[in-house]
């Protein structure tokens, strides 16, 4: 029982630490929104290694907020992200040509995928901004939170 209470102690000052002056606002929200970016494409299982090397790359980057992405963006909110990317892209590219070769299955899947992989693109960029300018807002609006409750 004791430990469990260190654990949940050292989660709650760990949490708290990532609100401190260590981090800027800035590192923690652009951490989660690349991380978001990076969750949302469809990776297929190698999105983990894609933020270690980012986490290895961007030195000041928050990692708790680069990693936390992929507890949000599970695979139940990523299936009507997916069919909303092809969407996109079947607007995009609904006035281009088809693009068709002799065989068949070929011609299917580029067509597919292209529409698909652009959707994604575009809806990928656009939630991890929008992310980004949230988080922010709940940065600050905890900053001042804790604030309050250290100044009392």
């Amino acid at each position: 029982m004791q430990k469990r209470k260190d654990i949940k102690e050292k989660a709650k000052e760990y949490f708290y630490s990532i609100f401190s002056e260590e981090k800027s606002e800035h590192s923690i929200a652009f951490g989660f929104a690349l991380g978001t970016f990076f969750c949302i494409l469809p990776t297929f299982g190698f999105t983990i290694w894609l933020l270690i090397i980012i986490s290895l790359i961007f030195k000041n980057i928050n990692k708790v907020s680069l990693f936390s992405p992929l507890i949000v963006w599970n695979p139940l909110l990523l299936f009507p992200i997916y069919y909303l990317s092809y969407k996109l892209g079947n607007f995009i590219y609904s006035i281009y040509p088809v693009i068709s070769y002799n065989i068949v299955f070929l011609s299917n899947i580029y067509n597919i995928s292209r529409r698909f992989l652009v959707g994604n693109f575009i809806l990928a960029l656009a939630i991890s901004i929008f992310s980004y300018f949230i988080i922010r807002i709940i940065i600050k609006m905890k900053k001042q939170s804790i604030l309050e409750k250290l100044k009392k």
